[in-house]
């Protein structure tokens, strides 16, 4: 792991920790099950913060890969049923109508990088996040969208859409994935519609 990215990891888990701490203090002076739903799911997203930066710090070299062949609508459907209940959004699956049948990819990695992109849109959603998957260039493109703010806005809390540990580490799982000269890659962008929309393509 290079300096700047292990002082961006320590920099993202100092600030989550922080505030799960004003989250936990607030729970002292009023043991509300809305703020308790509220730290419980920033502990989980800080554990996966934790995971990102385990699977980052591990030197040079890309992520070891382990794909098989996998159904991406059925993927897809089975990890929008696994989210986390605790989330105050909807999170539904598209319609998958241009995904391919079947594509090679790392289930495991994938699900990472998945869970790492829905808890950022799950903080900024206004009211829904929905994945979705299509075949574009010869990639497997999956998506994350959602209807809060977008990119370089703030959030009601004041905090902005992150492009921290989260995303490098879905940019290092993409990156793994390859067929041929072909890489994967991960896109960020504001939606028309309103909102941000994250994308992982998968060659």
């Amino acid at each position: 792991m290079n300096p700047q990215l292990a002082a961006l990891a320590v920099h993202d888990l100092k600030n989550a920790l922080g505030a799960l701490e004003g989250e936990l203090g607030a729970l002292e002076s009023d043991p509300s099950p809305r703020l308790a739903q509220a730290a419980r799911r920033h502990c989980v997203e800080l554990r996966q913060r934790f995971v990102a930066f385990l699977m980052l710090y591990r030197g040079d070299g890309d992520l070891p890969l382990l794909a098989s062949d996998e159904s991406p609508s059925d993927f897809l459907a089975g990890f929008v049923r696994a989210a986390d209940p605790g989330a105050s959004v909807s999170t539904r699956l598209g319609d998958c109508a241009d995904a391919p049948p079947f594509w090679y990819f790392d289930p495991r990695l994938l699900r990472l990088a998945l869970d790492a992109a829905l808890h950022n849109a799950w903080r900024f959603a206004r009211s829904e996040v929905v994945l979705d998957a299509r075949l574009e260039a010869g990639f497997l493109v999956l998506s994350v969208d959602d209807d809060g703010p977008g990119l370089g806005a703030a959030a009601d809390g004041g905090a902005e859409w992150s492009t921290g540990l989260g995303t490098e580490l879905c940019r290092e799982i993409a990156h793994a994935h390859r067929n041929g000269e072909r890489r994967g890659l991960v896109q960020l962008m504001n939606r028309a519609e309103g909102g941000a929309r994250f994308e992982i393509w998968l060659p």
